[in-house]
């Protein structure tokens, strides 16, 4: 009858000890928040544009929000003036890193399809 109670008692210290190490070396994650936007506008198809498109800006955000520069990441030559200057317009809150504001890098993407107008001509 002694052994079944050893090998509990050899179990539970296991067990015990494995939740100690587990405990111990979790890694401490950082509380981040991304930064969002404020108010936004729409931009405007280009009148010398044809067809559709899309324009990825890469934006960065200072810690007190404000736009610090806009890069193109994918985009064509018909339809980044009007994503350009629409991101310009943009407010954002900024990201939080442990409660603080932090700079940081925001993707944005526009799509551009012809006004149903243009469309309803073909």
């Amino acid at each position: 009858m002694q052994k079944p109670k050893v090998a509990v008692g050899v179990f539970t210290l296991s067990c015990l000890l494995a939740v100690t190490l587990a405990k111990t070396q979790e890694p401490s994650t950082p509380s981040f928040e991304p930064a969002t936007v404020v108010s936004s506008a729409e931009p405007v198809y280009p009148s010398m544009a044809m067809g559709s498109g899309t324009v990825v800006l890469a934006v960065s955000i200072d810690a007190e929000g404000e736009i610090q520069d806009v890069k193109v990441t994918k985009g064509s030559e018909a339809f980044n003036s009007s994503a350009l200057k629409a991101i310009k317009e943009w407010k954002f809150k900024p990201a939080m890193l442990e409660g603080k504001p932090v700079a940081s890098v925001v993707p944005v993407a526009f799509s551009f399809s012809w006004p149903i107008a243009c469309a309803s001509l073909e």
